[in-house]
């Protein structure tokens, strides 16, 4: 007698009922024991009573019909089927399970036993524990739920996967199918083990060597991309590589359309998501330059890639026209005199303002006070405004000879405006004052700080995340 994989007590795992249907032809149902029956409120000597199918195995048509069950008392789902919704696996053609039974299928309980320890290895082979797909394997059947409406799944080798064409309570798996998922699964499993260990002898190891004062190790990932992710998940980090952040933006570049045509509140929801990282992967980055003491073109090239930040210093929807522009020259690709940091241009009037980008270590006010409680303006901050000035100038002098000679007409310069990104705001009630007082007056030159902007950028994310509160509450 087969024993699987322990020996049966029917006291603590009940027992097997075969009943001949016809010739080759059996049912088998599964006699819950009596603690089981105690456990679920029921009554324990009428357990045969409470017998529910565990198989059907077919000799004549060569196949086996497994009904994955609960068997566990305490579960309210006892004696019910296991899966939400696949109800039946059939194994069909099945050469290894009838395999020494001469076509003839068991009619006794130990034979049957005998075919469940043939099982193919996906497969749960004690009947004390409801029989259908070991647990590594259930995403095989979450697959089929989410991916159809089908109640059986058949594994054969001649048939294609998918639902029957006649059928759809049915859904196929070729057996071809059925084993690479089955393999991939393994291997899965065995990466995410090798990654765990990894981890584990690592963070074992750091504890003891910081003790000591000796070099930390960085745990090994390997070179399969699963083990990488599971290494990084193991240590607290998540962050996708570059391969892979460019893998889900084409994928979703690819399926854009279809996804605003079905599903536009999730694209919606998606974009905002997307926005509101952006954003505050951006002021993280803003808040580390701040730290640093990085030069003028350092700055300018951060603003050439975050254009939208000189928007919201600028107060009205602006598109940038040129960094670096040549504002006194013939073009504004030239080599003019007058260099401003960025162009931009009103995008409803195409009105033009010139920005220039100082460093936010640039002092706008004198140390010492020029009277108590009074700070004139640093010699940097007055010079930046004539420059900005200066710049203005010359490009409203210029400004149609490089309109027809850069073949770029859809820029004004009715009232060209400046603005000034420039050092930080200043400590102390006199300063500030001092500040308010001095740039409240330059009419021709907006003046803003660095960490001002930082702040403008904080109170944007801020209003995201309120604005995406609620929606969040309704999911």
């Amino acid at each position: 007698m087969a024993l699987g994989f322990r020996q049966h007590d029917p006291a603590r795992d009940g027992t097997l009922e075969v009943e001949e249907v016809h010739p080759n032809f059996v049912e088998v149902y599964f006699v819950p024991p009596e603690h089981s029956l105690r456990a679920a409120n029921l009554d324990p000597k009428k357990a045969k009573q409470y017998r529910t199918k565990l198989l059907d195995i077919n000799g004549q048509h060569r196949f086996l019909t497994i009904y994955p069950i609960n068997t566990f008392g305490d579960k309210s789902d006892f004696l019910k089927p296991k899966y939400g919704q696949v109800e039946r696996i059939t194994l069909d053609d099945t050469h290894i399970v009838f395999s020494g039974f001469d076509e003839a299928v068991p009619t006794e309980a130990e034979g049957v036993l005998d075919v469940l320890e043939k099982l193919p290895s996906a497969f749960t082979k004690d009947y004390a524990y409801g029989l259908g797909l070991a647990k590594p394997y259930r995403f095989i059947i979450d697959a089929v739920e989410e991916l159809s409406a089908s109640r059986e799944i058949v594994i054969a080798s001649d048939q294609l996967t998918g639902p029957d064409a006649k059928d759809a309570q049915i859904f196929y798996i070729s057996k071809q199918d059925f084993e690479q998922a089955r393999r991939a699964l393994n291997s899965i499993d065995n990466l995410a083990q090798t990654a765990a260990r990894a981890v584990k002898e690592t963070t074992a190891h750091n504890i003891i060597a910081e003790r000591l004062g000796v070099p930390k190790l960085e745990p090994k990932a390997g070179r399969h991309p699963y083990r990488k992710l599971f290494t990084a998940v193991a240590q607290g980090k998540e962050e996708l590589s570059e391969e892979d952040q460019n893998a889900v933006i084409g994928a979703l570049s690819s399926h854009a359309a279809s996804i605003a045509e079905e599903h536009p509140e999730k694209l919606a929801k998606l974009r905002g998501d997307i926005e509101l990282v952006t954003l505050e992967a951006l002021i993280k980055r803003y808040e580390e330059m701040l730290g640093e003491n990085l030069a003028e073109g350092r700055w300018q090239d951060f603003f050439n890639e975050n254009p939208f930040i000189l928007n919201m210093a600028f107060g009205y929807p602006v598109i940038k026209v040129r960094d670096q522009a040549s504002v006194g020259g013939r073009k504004l690709s030239g080599d003019g005199e007058k260099i401003t940091d960025f162009l931009v241009k009103n995008s409803l009037t195409n009105n033009t303002a010139i920005f220039e980008i100082k460093t936010p270590q640039t002092a706008i006010l004198n140390k010492t006070p020029f009277r108590d409680g009074v700070f004139t303006p640093s010699a940097d901050l007055s010079g930046s405004i004539n420059q900005a000035l200066d710049q203005k100038y010359q490009f409203q002098k210029q400004i149609a000879q490089i309109k027809d000679n850069t073949r770029l007409y859809d820029i004004e310069s009715y009232a060209v405006h400046c603005c000034l990104v420039i050092g930080r705001a200043p400590d102390g009630d006199d300063r500030k004052k001092s500040f308010e007082l001095f740039r409240r007056n330059s009419k021709d030159v907006e003046i803003v700080t660095f960490d001002e902007l930082l702040e403008k950028l904080r109170q944007l994310s801020v209003f995201l995340r309120v604005a995406d509160a609620p929606q969040k509450a309704k999911d």
